[in-house]
């Protein structure tokens, strides 16, 4: 065990071992979404159950690893904690350090998703309002004991979400090992950037095509004012069409480059470009009140005006964490970071799709 003072000013000790084992899947029990998986992420020095089980303690993950004797820890090579059963925690907790660093700096899935939904099976009802749009639910004049006016929460028996594993790991050559910890911190934050492109593709297919087959969470279209033909009208009228038809308030719009090039290249009737300062600053113009957000995962001739407030939900049985496993492929041990989670609309109003080579009727 190591000693060491947390921020209340507290000596504890810090357990390791099969003791920090026993202590992690104690944690993991207690938690609805991890405990049907303690023994499996203890086995595995999870890195989330370590971060809880040092933030019970009132220890950073620094202090932690100077307890563990690695001052510098940039200098150490990786060998030294990962070949070192008792500090595989240690080491994971750094990996997934790096992952979240790396998905930070490229990750803009968060800007498309209202909330974040904490679930405690992998399998989850879809909930519903009964006719959200009906003009009678909204504030209304209500006579003496008439009833009031209600929107009703249904669960949809015919619909269910299913949540499902994802990962990425780092296995780690036997003379491999012999780097130090901050090039390792650059491979896995390059890990954590292509994870956010992953996850900002997944959202954006389920607000451009939702989540069920059937279509029950299909965004609404809507045409331009003359086919094949984008005009500044166009996204006033979309934009309009949308708070007005359905309520809400488009804080995004998502197009590819090649879409975004030709809302760039507005003009006036003189011949001069809208937009020419915006250009000269190296932005994309707003798309009327609404940020431009641009993705190689969307069409050509699609631009999708989202109400990020009430789009979509993110459901997430199992927060990302990093485990050790042995690979039974390529027998090599390796650190492997998994989320266990998926996007679902949740208003499909809250997305217009605009369909620039049809026109609207």
């Amino acid at each position: 065990m190591k000693k060491i003072k947390n921020a209340r000013g507290e000596v504890v000790e810090l357990k390791s071992g099969a003791e920090l084992q026993a202590e992690m899947r104690s944690i993991a029990a207690k938690d609805k979404r991890l405990a049907v998986n303690a023994d499996d992420l203890a086995n595995g020095r999870s890195s989330i159950l370590f971060q809880r089980y040092l933030e019970n303690e009132g220890v950073t993950l620094k202090d932690a690893i100077r307890a563990f004797g690695y001052d510098q820890i940039g200098l150490e090579s990786v060998r030294s904690l990962y070949s070192n059963d008792n500090t595989k925690p240690l080491f994971n907790t750094i990996v997934e350090d790096g992952i979240r660093i790396g998905y930070a700096k490229q990750g803009r899935a968060s800007q498309l998703v209202a909330k974040t939904v904490g679930i405690d099976q992998q399998t989850y009802q879809w909930y519903y309002i009964e006719d959200p749009d009906k003009d009678e639910l909204d504030f209304s004049k209500v006579g003496q004991a008439a009833p009031i006016p209600t929107a009703i929460i249904k669960i949809d028996g015919s619909h269910t979400i299913q949540v499902f594993k994802r990962g990425a790991g780092v296995e780690i050559a036997d003379e491999a090992k012999s780097m130090n910890i901050d090039l390792l911190a650059l491979h896995v934050q390059l890990r954590g950037q292509r994870l956010a492109r992953t996850d900002e593709y997944r959202a954006i297919d389920r607000l451009l095509n939702g989540y069920f087959g059937d279509g029950a969470d299909a965004a609404p279209t809507i045409g331009v004012k003359t086919a094949n033909t984008l005009k500044l009208t166009d996204a006033w009228y979309s934009a309009q069409y949308m708070q007005d038809e359905y309520g809400f308030t488009p804080k995004l719009a998502v197009m590819n480059l090649k879409t975004a090039e030709a809302w760039a290249e507005q003009k006036e009737d003189s011949g001069n470009l809208i937009f020419l300062q915006e250009l000269r600053n190296g932005n994309v113009p707003d798309f009327i009140n609404a940020s431009p957000f641009v993705s190689s995962k969307m069409p050509d001739n699609r631009i999708m005006l989202v109400d990020t407030d009430y789009a979509l939900i993110n459901y997430q049985f199992k927060p990302l964490s990093v485990e050790s496993q042995r690979n039974v492929k390529t027998q090599v041990e390796g650190s492997y970071a998994t989320v266990t989670d998926d996007y679902v609309p949740f208003q499909k109003n809250a997305r217009l799709i605009m369909t620039l080579d049809t026109a609207r009727s």
